[in-house]
């Protein structure tokens, strides 16, 4: 299940929460003062490559299957 992030538009808090894709665009309220006004952000990520992984081809550590997800088919 994707973790979405979203901004209250009348308080500017910012919070995250588990959706599923189905209900990613439903209307939530805030947490923080329970407005309707929260629209979800455009979330970026953030990859870290080594020097041994860029020479390599192997997936960087901590994406699958760098060995941070526990995927099975990662051989060491």
């Amino acid at each position: 299940m994707p973790l979405y992030e979203y901004q209250c538009s009348d308080c500017a808090h910012t919070f995250d929460m588990l959706q599923p894709f189905h209900r990613a665009d439903e209307r939530i309220d805030c947490p923080a003062c329970g407005s309707r006004q929260v629209r979800r952000k455009i979330s970026v990520i953030a990859l870290r490559m080594d020097a041994a992984s860029k020479h390599s081809g192997e997936a960087p550590s901590g994406a699958c299957c760098g060995g941070g997800c526990g995927c099975s088919s990662h051989t060491g």
